[in-house]
């Protein structure tokens, strides 16, 4: 049966705002509309570590509009995502918090490598059938994201040479001195260096470049390649002189360019030149794709694998939110993401065991990843202070009764088991949710002990049952410093609840 949905993706980044929807039907996604707000939120944030209030004000009133665009196309699902600018404010608070109570939007504050994930993403499927090029260079406002593909796999680093950086960072605002140029090329050579070192088993001599100054640059003295846009790095040496021999106002004038892109493409000329240079790369393809076109894959994608679109949006959204709520106390879920796969893998498994309503999987994920959030507080009683947290803070979507059953799971992940004289806010709950949520915290419980020691070494989980045990085979990946199984699992109360015995057949990889 053909799914279908429209789909909004935001990406807040360091030199400007954009937004794009577009409409998910039968795996094809056609773009409705989309728009570009000229807002810097790097402005500030990379040299004082603050949003001003005017650039705050200005940001709210950009998502403001975009709030109406997702309206007036009745937007199912949306993921917005913030780069660099907001992961180095320390006021990035004050702007989600108006962004969420004004503009109706919850963003998440990504890290650099979930930007060069997202970035990946978009490229290889920009280049379709054909292969991508094997090295990807990204270049934004706050920070330059490399993907190098190896014959093993991807590697990726996020740099913080953003052409806003440096130019507020150095006080770059007219012509580009000798000197300055000099200063830039070194960072980035050292930069580069330091990652490609051991890395490269392959030369290449093409990378996707991604960026508006990429798409800038390759239009104003590139030529296209098979379609798509591209810049021999030869040319651009020829040209950088007469780009970074005059201020922005004449660039504004000699290039046809907006303010905005005559400020910075300067730099961005010298980082992707030294970037080129460093890598052995003698031309740049642009496919003229970026972050939000990979948010738009992972919602596609999404509501491709559903049974039921609206429900799994429902729930990919939560799980956003869950994120987005961690990212903005700082507390890292790489643990809890570890724990709500092996959570995810146990429910599903062994669904005609437990017999739960399939909604309330989302809801044991939404505890897992969250469950040591309390951390962020004293990681002593970690448990009471995560149940607090989600009880009393904002996770859209997460409503009544499910806030108070990842609220209980959280606080009885350790210790007590949900108990009605222990725990008011399970005692609350109704003689059904109290019996389901006693399932699903013996099922968390067994996940996390699991990854007791924080290593994320179970690769794979399989769970079977007969009329009397519950057996778990386990894979674990190898570990130079492990050479046993981890030991604590906290399938005590997993026994209790289905009176079923709990097996292990524990293989290293």
């Amino acid at each position: 049966m053909p799914k279908s949905a429209i789909l909004g993706a935001i990406d807040a980044g360091s030199n400007a705002l954009r937004v794009i929807v577009s409409r998910y039907d039968d795996g094809k996604l056609t773009k409705l509309a989309g728009e570009r707000q000229a807002v810097r939120l790097g402005h500030g944030a990379f040299t004082r570590g603050i949003l001003d209030d005017q650039t705050i004000d200005a940001a709210v009133a950009a998502f403001r509009r975009f709030r109406e665009l997702f309206d007036e196309h009745e937007v199912d699902l949306y993921r917005a995502v913030a780069t660099s600018a907001l992961r180095t404010a320390h006021n990035s608070d004050v702007l989600l918090h108006r962004l969420y109570h004004e503009a109706d939007l919850e963003v998440e504050v990504i890290s650099g490598e979930e930007e060069a994930r997202l970035v990946r993403k978009a490229v290889t499927h920009a280049f379709g059938d054909k292969p991508a090029p094997r090295v990807i260079l990204d270049l934004g406002g706050g920070s330059f994201e490399v993907n190098l593909r190896r014959k093993a796999g991807w590697a990726a680093a996020s740099m913080p040479i953003g052409t806003v950086r440096l130019v507020e960072t150095f006080d770059l605002t007219g012509a580009i001195e000798p000197y300055q140029e000099q200063m830039i090329r070194r960072a980035v050579r050292a930069m580069i260096d330091n990652f490609v070192e051991g890395k490269r088993d392959t030369d290449v001599s093409e990378a996707a470049a991604c960026g508006g100054n990429a798409e800038a640059l390759a239009e104003l003295f590139g030529k296209p390649k098979g379609g798509m846009p591209a810049l021999k790095v030869s040319v651009l040496e020829d040209v950088l002189p007469s780009i970074l021999d005059i201020a922005p106002d004449a660039r504004m004038k000699a290039f046809d360019v907006r303010r905005d892109r005559a400020e910075v493409m300067a730099v961005a000329a010298i980082v992707f030149d030294e970037a080129a240079q460093a890598l052995g790369l003698t031309r740049l393809l642009v496919p003229g794709v970026g972050i939000r076109d990979a948010v738009l894959l992972d919602l596609a994608e999404t509501i491709a694998d559903a049974e039921s679109p609206a429900a799994t949006a429902r729930g990919y959204a939560m799980l956003t939110a869950a994120r987005t709520f961690a990212a903005r106390v700082r507390h890292d879920t790489t643990h809890g993401e570890h724990v709500r796969e092996l959570a995810r893998a146990l429910f599903d498994q062994l669904a005609e065991l437990h017999e739960l309503p399939a909604h309330l999987g989302i809801v044991l994920e939404v505890a897992a990843l969250l469950h040591d959030i309390g951390v962020v507080v004293n990681g002593r009683g970690h448990h009471r202070h995560g149940a607090y947290m989600v009880s009393s803070g904002r996770i859209t979507g997460l409503d009544s009764p499910d806030r108070e059953m990842v609220s209980v799971l959280i606080r009885t992940h350790r210790k007590s088991a949900p108990d009605e004289s222990k725990h008011p806010t399970y005692a609350s709950l109704s003689k059904t949710q109290r019996e389901q949520v006693q399932q699903l915290a013996a099922i968390l419980r067994i996940a996390d002990g699991l990854d007791t020691d924080h290593r994320q070494r179970v690769s794979k989980l399989v769970a079977t049952h007969d009329d009397e045990t519950v057996k778990l085979a386990i894979e674990l990946r190898s570990h130079p410093d492990e050479t046993v199984a981890p030991t604590h699992r906290k399938h005590d109360l997993f026994e209790d609840i289905f009176e079923m015995d709990v097996a292990y057949d524990v293989r290293e990889k």
